[in-house]
């Protein structure tokens, strides 16, 4: 079954023909995290979690880390230069598929329309991200209330503490108002 929904992500964000299906399933990888676990992050690489839930924080230049993304299933997750060292930790157990650098640069030799579709995972990835920055203009009870409404599937998994470092509120202040 996730595999029938990446191959639907695939052909909702562009033309998926028959070989580049099979080639992208012969060159995937797979890595099943239990909760609290860490995927490891290369540049160039193409992740997709087909169920599970992770969070993304970045450790640079803070005292504590900074929550600044969640993941969901059915989710891709890019690597590029500059967050290649934001760890990815699981949640909840996790399955993700990926694809290294080279894997991806063979697909794009071989079937050169899957640039497209590849673009569409960055955008869809690169809006996760840029909601955090969104939420964080908002009023503290503006930005609660848009939070619960973009990660209502996924809040019962969420630890609170998580919540109020992403929302970047204090967490009696988060208790007081969730």
């Amino acid at each position: 079954m996730p595999i029938a929904l990446l191959r639907l992500k695939l052909q909702s964000l562009g033309a998926l023909r028959l070989e580049a299906w099979e080639r992208i399933c012969e060159l995937m990888n797979c890595v099943e995290l239990k909760a609290g676990q860490n995927f490891i992050r290369k540049e160039g690489r193409l992740a997709y979690l087909t169920h599970g839930l992770l969070k993304e924080y970045i450790t640079q230049q803070r005292l504590s880390p900074a929550v600044i993304n969640f993941t969901s299933s059915n989710q891709s997750l890019p690597t590029r230069r500059h967050n290649q060292n934001h760890p990815l930790e699981a949640c909840v157990d996790s399955v993700i598929y990926y694809w290294d650098f080279e894997a991806l640069e063979n697909l794009h030799q071989e079937f050169r329309e899957l640039k497209v579709i590849y673009d569409g995972l960055c955008a869809e990835y690169d809006a996760r991200v840029l909601l955090r920055m969104r939420l964080l203009e908002m009023s503290v009870v503006e930005r609660i209330a848009a939070f619960k409404y973009e990660f209502k599937a996924v809040l019962p998994f969420l630890k609170k503490k998580d919540i109020a470092n992403y929302l970047h509120i204090s967490y009696t202040n988060l208790l007081s108002k969730f």
